[in-house]
Parts: structure tokens; sequence; C-alpha cells
């Protein structure tokens, strides 16, 4: 495992007002002294996978697709959780990218070409901004984009989500055009070690995903960019995939990890469970790691998912499964993009006439690939393609594939439950224990955060008119039936 050397930036991190985070945003914390751009890259690499993978808005992803179930506080799971904070991810990683593309693009670039040649560092830069926004727009709808960044504006505008998504689109061909695989590639890379010709693949990928994902309201743009990314070269094995492992070192371990150092809360949902075990004669053998045994029944049970706080302290603490050992480790990684969700891409692709292919052997190669992930033999993932709710039914393509892809999406809970609200599937049930703030379904977004109402009133109020509220139910741009 590659040891990391942190270098801390004279940068205050923390703060109360969302106005002055944006403040913050619009200033170069490093105009004080020239940073190398390596430190800036790592810096924001890890800052922006502990938001990816941490127990604020990842973990509420999880609970809103019934991944998980908590045993003591469970008002996430029946939505008591309403208005989640995006600072972390505008001043977490976010001000590390603008500072390097502006560093390697400005009268002193020169000075930067040690640490990766300029055109590659702002290419890496914009890769992950537009991973970055696409991940902000999808939890909260019209948010702060192209603002972000102006030191001279206080109070940015929320743009529309139909605007910001062909931005990354276009984002991410700029970056690809400006990737030169034979010059030297980035330093302080997290991701691939400065292997540019994988940042590519990457960065065609996430078109890939942003062209399916509002394939519903812009289905002629979104046909014409998904075939040009895949044209293009995108993650083509598991050797490719975008994940930055976590340290053994407790500042920057897996947080989940560090979240079982302290309380042992969070359990394996009787949902997952179920679904992994549809077929009683072919168990999907991801679940032996997904999971661990309860420790007093010696085999894995999930925990009821949506109970009160009262319902679920009456199950004793070892009758149900927690996540697996796997997952929980100090190294685990943050997953931003692997090769088994490509492939479900070009599935679906395939089966909509995009482009070439046989969506059903598209469909077993993404399965086959996610197994391979998560380390289960070749012999026991060809023999579970056999299970009775695996084998392919072009009549229930649809609810298949989004069932598969679920599984596959296991510890990414932002994109699994974009996907989940995409397309309709799996089924999953709003808590059968009372559901709190009104929610009569699983949230379609995230609710704004309470402190723009008092910082940035007028702009919010615009977003909410524009979005049709600012409700559970307010469903994002792309989100249509």
């Amino acid at each position: 495992m590659k040891k990391i050397i942190f270098f801390f930036l004279a940068i205050v991190l923390i703060t109360t007002s969302c106005t002055k985070d944006f403040a913050d945003l619009n200033t170069n914390p490093t105009a004080v002294t020239k940073v190398p751009t390596s430190n800036l890259l790592t810096g924001a690499i890890q800052d922006l996978i502990g938001i990816n993978s941490g127990l604020g808005s990842n973990k509420t992803f999880m609970l809103y697709t019934q991944f998980w179930s908590q045993r003591e506080e469970t008002g996430r799971s029946r939505y008591g959780d309403i208005q989640r904070d995006w600072s972390a991810w505008y001043l977490r990683g976010m001000p590390e990218l603008y500072n390097i593309i502006e560093l390697n693009t400005g009268a002193n670039k020169a000075d930067y070409v040690g640490y990766g040649s300029n055109n590659n560092q702002v290419a890496v830069a914009k890769i992950l901004r537009a991973w970055a926004f696409q991940n902000i727009t999808d939890a909260w709808g019209n948010v702060p984009y192209s603002d972000v960044g102006k030191p001279e504006i206080a109070f940015p505008k929320y743009d529309e989500q139909s605007e910001i998504y062909p931005k990354l689109l276009a984002e991410l061909k700029e970056a690809n055009s400006l990737i030169d695989v034979n010059a030297l590639g980035v330093k302080g890379d997290l991701v691939f070690d400065g292997d540019m010709a994988k940042w590519k693949k990457f960065a065609n990928s996430l078109r890939a995903r942003i062209a399916l994902r509002m394939s519903k309201v812009n289905p002629d743009l979104a046909k014409t960019e998904l075939a040009s990314a895949i044209s293009d070269g995108v993650i083509a094995s598991n050797d490719d995939n975008a994940t930055v492992a976590f340290q053994v070192e407790e500042d920057h371990a897996n947080p989940l990890f560090l979240e079982f150092k302290v309380q042992q809360w969070t359990y394996v949902s009787d949902v997952l469970v179920n679904a992994m075990s549809a077929d009683l004669n072919n168990i999907d053998p991801r679940l032996a790691v997904y999971a661990d045994d309860a420790i007093n029944l010696g085999v894995i049970e999930g925990l009821p998912y949506g109970l009160t706080d009262d319902q679920s302290s009456a199950i004793a603490q070892d009758d149900a499964s927690h996540p697996g050992a796997l997952v929980r480790s100090s190294t685990f990684p943050s997953i931003l993009f692997t090769y088994s969700e490509m492939l479900f891409i070009e599935s679906e692709a395939a089966k909509l006439n995009w482009i070439a292919g046989a969506n059903d052997e598209l469909y077993y190669d993404a399965i086959r690939a996610s197994m391979d992930f998560w380390g289960v033999s070749t012999a026991d993932a060809e023999a579970h393609l056999n299970a009775v709710d695996v084998v392919y039914d072009d009549a229930n393509w649809k609810e298949q594939l989004a069932t598969q892809k679920w599984l596959s999406f296991y510890m990414q809970g932002a994109q699994a439950w974009a996907e989940y609200r995409r397309l309709g599937y799996p089924v999953l049930q709003v808590p059968a224990a009372e559901v709190q703030n009104d929610a009569t379904e699983i949230p379609r977004r995230f609710y704004y955060p309470l402190e723009e109402q008092n910082t940035n009133g007028d702009n919010l109020a615009r977003a909410i008119q524009a979005m049709g509220g600012d409700g559970f139910s307010v469903r994002v741009w792309w989100d249509r039936q």
C-alpha cells in the first residue's frame, strides 16, 4: 500500500455560515505561498473520498436504498434527517481543484510542470470537479455551480440541473482532450498513480453515466453523448476501476471502520439479505462478503428495516448481521466508478439500441465483473448466473438490470440512490413504522441546507420556485417516471 505524506494547508474548513462557505471557496487559500500542486491533489482526493464514503450523506444514501438498517437512532431510516449540509462538498477538496486549475493556467504555470504536465493536471482537476458536482446536483437538484470559484461573487445563484448536466459533459470532454498520455503524469494521484490513460477512461465513463442518467429527459443528447463516450474508450476491466484505498492510520481510515471502533449500530437490512437469497438453492455469493454472520445465530440475518428505536432495541444486538469484515476494514477503498457499472450502462444502452451489442450478455458480464471485484471465484460467479432471479428475462429486463445494478452498488450509496430513482427498481417499501416529516415515499432528493435560508435567501427562493418546492417528493430534473 502506498505511504502517503499529507501536507496541511493554511485553510480553515469549519464554518457555520453558508455565505462564508462560498466566500472561502471563492478565495485562493494558497495565495500567500507556492504550494506543490501534488499536495493539493492528494489533499483534494483524500477529502472527496471522505465525503463519498463518509457517515453523513453517504450513510443516509445507504439507508435510503435499504442496504443497511440502524438498531439505535433509527430516525434516518424513517426520513427524520431532512436537511443535509452541503458545505463539505464545497469546502473540502473543491477549493484545491480550483487552485490546481488556476495555477496550471496562470502566468506562472511553468513553475508547476514538475508535478505533471500543466494540461494533465488541469484535466484531472476538471474530471474530479465534474464527478463531485454530479454528486451534489443529484442529491439536491438545482445548486450553485457556475458562480462557484469566482472571488467577486458572495451570493452564488443556483444553476438548474438541466443546464448543469450538459456543462458537466462538456467539461469532461474538454478534460479528455487535454490529456496527453505521453506527457508527465500527475503527481499526488491516489486514484491512478499518474496513469493518464486510466484518467481518460474514467472521464469517458463519467460521461456515459451522466448521459444515461438524463435519458428520460433529453434522450437525443443522452444517446449521442453515451455512444461518443464509449467510442472514446471507457473502463474496460476491474484494473481500470476508479477507487481509492483508505489508510491504516486512523486520520485517513475508512469511516465505517472508525464508526465500529466506537459503536456497532449499523446492520445489513433484511431487504438486502432477502434480495440476495431470493433463490434459496443459489444464494448470491457476494452476501458472505457484504455481511457477517449474526454472532448468536451463526448465519447471516438482516435487521428489519425502518423500525423505531423501541422496536429495534427489542432485537438482541447479536441476533442480526453487521456489514462484512472487509467493508469495515480500515483500508477498504472508496469507490468512484467500477467496470461493473460500465457494463450495466452498456447493457441498458444496447437494449435501447443506442449502441451495438447483446444486452443480455452485457448484463451477465456486469454481474461477473461485480463478483470479481468482490473476490468471488469464477466458478461461484458462473453458478450464480443460473439463479432463478438472475437468469435473463427480456420481458422483465429493466427490473432485473436495476436490481442487479443495485446489488453491485453496495458501499456506493449515492449511485444506488440515483439509479433507484431513475429506474424505479428494486421494489423498496416505505418503512412500516411511523415515518417522519410527512414523507409519503422514499425521498427523491435532499432538502436544501437550513443555513441557506438565512444567508442566500433570495437565490434559494428562486431555486425552490424553479424546482417546484423543497420537499422529499420534489424530483430533480432527470427523475421522471
